[in-house]
């Protein structure tokens, strides 16, 4: 096995260096003009995922907002379980503008209790997690939450709009008949 040292210089002063193990073992007989040829492939680690953003979903003033995330582990398809807050991120935004919000635990909150100016993260079942958050003004909301553990970011957008109005008169409407 050889062992070789990879150096290479990028544009704007950045440096790479890499220390790559690479193993041959070519046993062969030749004889007259017969040639060898090789493929070397390097792995310099694992894929980032593909992040798919879905399309804003429409939700109601005044009530709250329930998602699913889904993490997984490095192999995309194995679910991240008993993942804590603290290896999360979280950055909200309102209309394009970030709003200071934290990640807090949901566990053991039900969802009377969910109020403005929080995201709750909660694991409801072992490696399926949720968030739950009552936006407090209309606009297009957009949750980011990163796991920088395993390279990934789930993003969620939210179009917060005014309760649908009832057509027709305000008020009671009553009928009264005389027997």
């Amino acid at each position: 096995m050889a062992i070789v040292d990879l150096d290479a210089t990028l544009a704007g002063s950045s440096t790479v260096t890499a220390l790559a193990t690479v193993g041959f073992a070519l046993t062969s007989t030749l004889s007259g003009t017969s040639s060898v040829a090789a493929t070397l492939n390097i792995v310099t680690g694992y894929a980032a995922p593909v992040n798919y953003v879905p399309p804003a979903r429409t939700v109601q003033a005044n009530r709250m907002v329930l998602d699913q995330v889904d993490l997984f582990l490095v192999d995309g398809k194995t679910r991240s379980q008993d993942v804590p807050i603290s290896g999360l991120q979280l950055r909200a935004y309102l209309n394009g503008a970030q709003v200071s919000w934290p990640l807090v635990s949901g566990t053991g909150v039900p969802d009377v209790r969910v109020s403005s100016g929080k995201v709750y993260w909660t694991e409801f079942s072992a490696g399926f997690y949720n968030i739950r958050f009552y936006p407090n003004m209309l606009g297009l909301w957009r949750v980011l939450l990163t796991y920088p553990a395993y390279n990934q970011t789930v993003s969620l957008s939210y179009d917060v709009v005014a309760q649908a109005s009832t057509v027709g008169s305000v008020g009671i409407r009553t009928s009264f008949v005389r027997r």
